[in-house]
């Protein structure tokens, strides 16, 4: 795992974990496809896959109306190397 291979948007999107460690991706909203967390939420999957994240779960239900959010926490190691690094806009 290197910070450094990272892509400028995959960096920005586990910095933007590490103040409580995690990332909650909205799906859903009012029963309507929220188009950037499906973004973010593939890109979650391939930090996953990498290492970077684990997956947590699901919260909510998009059927009933309600929002629906997946949500994936820093790996150990990520947090180890991602706590000397800069946040974003800093």
């Amino acid at each position: 795992m290197d910070v450094e291979r990272l892509s400028p948007a995959s960096r920005d999107l586990l910095l933007q974990a590490l103040p409580a460690g995690q990332v909650v991706n909205v799906l859903y909203e009012d029963g309507a496809r929220v188009e950037l967390g499906f973004e973010r939420d593939r890109r979650c999957f391939a930090l996953g896959e990498r290492g970077w994240l684990n997956f947590l779960g699901w919260e909510g239900e998009p059927r009933r109306g309600a929002a629906c959010a997946s949500r994936w926490a820093l790996t150990d190691p990520a947090l180890e190397l991602l706590a000397g690094a800069k946040p974003p806009g800093a």
